[in-house]
């Protein structure tokens, strides 16, 4: 019997042969087949734990290194609870706030003295006026052509501010510097119009000097000049803001100039004393008005200011002319004919003054003259007698104002005030409009 078989009659298996060290490693089948009784057998081996680190707030994402500790200090905060964020409730920042109404007041200001520095400009370079020499605000350091720069440029200031306020840095420096120089001139001027009133060489019963109203002004404009601020979100207010302060400056800035010139006598020697004529009754009897104007210009020529008197007028209510009304009073108080010169034709402040340096422009035409200009002192109400300055610059004329003496109350004046505000801006505006024909001069003696 084969020994190979069993008893059962099947074929064993031989043996399996030890494989020496550092053979080759059999081939995966004869290996599947060796294993797979064991792997019927063999329990599954559990997997290996994987090893864990714990990240800390401070190590970086995909570092090979080991992980830092983190500071106590940090470790501490972490544990606190953290602090809601609380709203902002301090005031806003200045570079995000709205612009305030009375910014709208400040480049309304600005505005109107821009525009009226402008007009003055042009209205000097059209009669070749001196700008340095105006009395509301003298330049009298400067040249006149310097004098013209300067005001120039100042209104030039004034009215980019009120039509941009938020200027540039630089810029907004710049033209600080120069409205600080105009206020440096005003101011001056101030200083010594209460030093001649301290020295009496000044009389006047308002003792207001007008650069101050000036003055006043500026200090509006730079209250605005440095406010930065965004675009207001409320145009129609800052219109209509700015709308009122040009009615109010319109109307306040003629009057400061009645109160505050108006009541300055400039009495001095002159050439002649010329009375600006006003209503006369239909009756032939001066009005009251009138009568203070002539007995002033009177008071004058007895002081012996001047040799000559001039009267001048037009038609009065009646059939009596307001220069014979004015002589009668005039010859009653004593002052002789031959004194007298009659204007018949002084229907306004500028007919008169033209007429006047017409006059004294044929005197000196006929007459030996020493070539300075004529000297009028002219006599008139309080209200009336800036506009006159203003005139009597464009025809060339050196004049001086005297109020009338005792006129009638404010209250039966406040019409009167009223007419002239309108009148003041109409001399301002009239230069510019088409010239009407020139009338002879019908400056005449009474005899």
């Amino acid at each position: 019997m084969d020994s190979s078989r069993s008893n059962s009659g099947r074929p064993t298996r031989a043996p399996a042969q030890a494989v020496p060290a550092g053979s080759a490693r059999p081939s995966r089948t004869i290996a599947s087949h060796a294993g797979a009784s064991r792997a019927s057998t063999a329990q599954p081996k559990p997997p290996e734990p994987r090893a864990t680190t714990t990240r800390t707030p401070g190590s970086r994402r995909g570092s090979s290194t080991s992980p830092r500790r983190a500071p106590a200090s940090r470790q501490q905060n972490a544990r606190q609870p953290r602090r809601p964020i609380q709203p902002y409730q301090g005031s806003p920042l200045p570079e995000f706030e709205s612009a305030p109404g009375w910014l709208a007041i400040s480049r309304g200001v600005a505005l109107f003295l821009g525009v009226y520095l402008l007009l003055s400009l042009v209205t000097d370079m059209k009669f070749g006026i001196d700008s340095s020499r105006h009395w509301w605000s003298p330049l009298s350091p400067l040249t006149t052509q310097q004098a013209k720069g300067f005001l120039a440029t100042c209104s030039a200031v004034l009215l980019i501010f009120s039509m941009k306020p938020n200027l540039p840095g630089p810029i907004r420096l710049l033209s600080t510097l120069l409205l600080l120089t105009w206020a440096g001139f005003l101011g001056y001027t101030t200083y010594q119009y209460y030093l001649a009133r301290e020295l009496g060489q000044l009389q006047t019963s308002f003792p207001v000097a007008f650069p101050l109203h000036l003055l006043a002004m500026l200090a509006v404009v730079f209250a605005g000049f440095w406010k930065t601020c965004n675009s207001s979100l409320n145009k129609g207010r800052d219109f209509l803001l700015v709308l009122f302060t040009l009615v109010l400056s319109l109307i306040t800035f003629p009057i400061a100039q009645m109160f505050c010139y108006g009541y300055i006598e400039h009495r001095q020697q002159a050439d002649a004393i010329a009375v600006f004529g006003c209503r006369a009754n239909a009756d032939g009897t001066p009005s009251p008005a009138l009568r203070n104007r002539v007995l002033t210009g009177i008071e004058l020529y007895q002081s012996g200011l001047a040799p000559v008197l001039i009267l001048s007028g037009g038609s009065g209510e009646g059939e009596q002319h307001e220069t014979m009304v004015m002589k009668q009073l005039a010859v009653e108080a004593g002052v002789p004919e031959s004194a007298l010169l009659i204007d018949d034709r002084g229907w306004s402040t500028s007919e008169t003054l033209t007429n006047i340096n017409q006059y004294f422009a044929q005197q000196a035409a006929t007459n030996s003259s020493n070539g300075n200009k004529p000297r009028v002192l002219a006599v008139s109400d309080f209200y009336h007698l800036p506009r006159i300055q203003f005139v009597a610059e464009r025809t060339d004329l050196d004049c001086d104002t005297v109020p009338a003496k005792d006129p009638v109350s404010l209250e039966e004046q406040a019409l009167s005030i009223g007419r002239e505000v309108a009148a003041f801006w109409w001399y301002q505006v009239e230069p510019f409009l088409p010239a009407s024909a020139e009338k002879p001069l019908n400056l005449r003696s009474p005899n």
